[in-house]
C-alpha cells in the first residue's frame, strides 16, 4: 500500500494527494525483475573454470593475433601466418581450443572424456604446442625486418593460455 512520504501514512492506490499533510504521493516503486537471459549466462560462467576463463580469452586473443602484423619493414608488414605457414597448427589448436570453452559453457559436452589422457593433460599439450609455436615464429624473424605488435600480443596470449593448466601440472610433476 502506499505511503506519503512526508508524514509517512498510509493511503489507498490511487490517492494523488496526502489526506493528512497535503504532499504528493508518488506511486510506489516497483523492483524490476531481472532478465532469464542475464541469468542464464551468469550460470554459464559460473559452470566454467577459472582455467577455462582464462584459457579461453587468451586463447582466443591468440587466434586473432596470428593475422596482426607479426613484422615490418618501413610500411610494409606481414602477419605471422602467411610469413610461417606451419602456424596454421596453432590456428587448428585454437580453433579446438574455443570450442571446447564454448561447449563447455553452454553445457553441451566436455572434452576428452573418455580419452587416455585426462582434460587437464589434454588441455596442457594443446596449450603448450601453441606456446612452443608462436615461441619458435616470434624467434624466427625473416632477415631486415622488426618485431611488430602482433608477435608480441600473440606470445603474451599464448603464455597466458598456457599457465592455468601448465603451472599445476608442473607442480604435480615436481611432488612426484
Amino acid at each position: 500500500m502506499p505511503a506519503c512520504s512526508r508524514c509517512l501514512i498510509e493511503v489507498f492506490p490511487g490517492t494523488a494527494l496526502c489526506p493528512q499533510c497535503g504532499a504528493a504521493i508518488r506511486p510506489p516503486v516497483m523492483p524490476r525483475k531481472a532478465s532469464k537471459r542475464a541469468g542464464k549466462s551468469r550460470q554459464r560462467l559460473d559452470a566454467l573454470s577459472a582455467q577455462d576463463r582464462v584459457a579461453g580469452p587468451a586463447t582466443f586473443a591468440l587466434l586473432v593475433s596470428l593475422w596482426l602484423p607479426w613484422y615490418s619493414i618501413g610500411p610494409l608488414s606481414a602477419d605471422g601466418i602467411s610469413v610461417h605457414g606451419w602456424l596454421f597448427i596453432a590456428v587448428l589448436n585454437s580453433i579446438v581450443l574455443v570450442l571446447y570453452v564454448l561447449i563447455t559453457a553452454f553445457g553441451v559436452g566436455d572434452l576428452a572424456e573418455q580419452g587416455r589422457l585426462s582434460k587437464d593433460q589434454l588441455l596442457t599439450l594443446m596449450t603448450g604446442v601453441n606456446g612452443a609455436l608462436v615461441v619458435l615464429a616470434f624467434l624466427l624473424k625473416p632477415a631486415g625486418f622488426s618485431w611488430s605488435w602482433g608477435a608480441f600480443l600473440a606470445v603474451a596470449a599464448a603464455i597466458v593460455a598456457f599457465l592455468p593448466f601448465g603451472v599445476p601440472l608442473m607442480k604435480a610433476q615436481r611432488r612426484r
